[in-house]
């Protein structure tokens, strides 16, 4: 068992048993409460207040029970679960739940005919639950509940694949900008393209200035533009290049791998090439004062579309 407190109430059930003392005196051998859902199935609490071990130590107990399932399409029900039990304590200083769940972690297997009870044969010490300085008995009365939580055996998994694929087609995983007036907007800090898509993926690409007026270079910034509050990481590997159109021999290029995520969106190249290497004619990289810059994605991984696991692992 795993034993711990908290103030947040069970989500699932909660009763009372009161007058506490009806159910002691007489010594009833467990108290079964009302019915509840949870998960599409229902089900009730078994409470033992006089559980004896071998060695006469007194337990108070405590089981989760199946009772079938809502839709009453199941018959006998069958179900995977994991579950916490709970008792409040009610003290002058303290009002919190005793949880107790399944150290293990395990899932639970209920079946309504074969194993319909499961939970805890030792819950509480039978002195500890009826000590009224310990406030688990208050005014005569008791609280328990439960928290039920269903595997129906359909999780979703998505496959990503590592590493990632190679780019067959070079055609669609290459983007051209040409950037024009480089000249007459007089060495502007930052050029920015509108939101274009690359191999499926949002993209925003930047040419900026870095450095100091006699030592400046150029740099490129490239920005992953999906919504990340809910899109996966993934990676890249991508070249960034800027095209010789005069003579065709000097085209610089660099290769660059990356892992996008949410807190870390953008990779950036800060410096590409010094600017006076951009602004030589001889060089051929700005004809009639437009830039043309590439940008080339060479591998990317995939995430497949979201599939069902029909059956659930195998469980105790």
């Amino acid at each position: 068992m795993r034993e711990y407190k908290r103030e947040y109430p069970p989500e699932h059930f909660i009763v009372e048993i009161k007058p506490y003392s009806l159910l002691s005196n007489t010594k009833a051998e467990k108290y079964e409460s009302g019915v509840f859902d949870a998960g599409g199935y229902r089900w009730r609490l078994s409470f033992y207040p006089k559980y004896e071990t071998t060695s006469k130590k007194g337990y108070i107990s405590l089981f989760l029970v199946l009772i079938g399932s809502v839709s009453g399409k199941q018959s006998p029900a069958e179900v995977y679960a994991t579950f916490r039990l709970f008792l409040y304590k009610n003290t002058p200083e303290t009002q919190e739940y005793l949880t107790i769940e399944d150290g293990s972690g395990k899932v639970n297997h209920f079946h309504e005919e074969m194993r319909q009870e499961l939970g805890f044969a030792k819950f509480l010490l039978r002195s500890t639950f009826e000590k009224r300085s310990e406030g688990y008995v208050w005014d005569d009365c008791c609280r328990i509940g439960a928290e039920v939580f269903v595997h129906k055996g359909q999780t979703k998994t998505l496959d990503e694949y590592l590493p990632p694929r190679e780019l067959k087609n070079p055609t669609s995983s290459v983007r051209k900008f040409r950037l024009g007036s480089i000249s007459s907007k007089r060495d502007p800090k930052c050029l920015s393209s509108d939101k274009f898509h690359l191999q499926g993926r949002k993209w925003k690409l930047s040419v900026c200035q870095n450095g100091e007026p006699e030592n400046k270079s150029l740099s490129f910034m490239l920005e992953s533009k999906e919504d990340w509050k809910s899109f996966p990481s993934f990676y890249a590997k991508f070249r960034v290049r800027v095209l010789d159109r005069v003579h065709g021999k000097h085209t610089t290029e660099k290769e660059v791998q990356h892992w996008f995520c949410s807190s870390n969106r953008k990779i950036v190249f800060p410096d590409f090439m010094p600017w006076k290497t951009l602004r030589d004619s001889s060089k051929g990289f700005i004809k009639n004062d437009v830039l043309t810059v590439e940008v080339e994605i060479c591998s990317l991984s995939v995430v497949e579309a979201p599939r069902i696991l029909k059956k659930p692992l195998s469980y105790d």
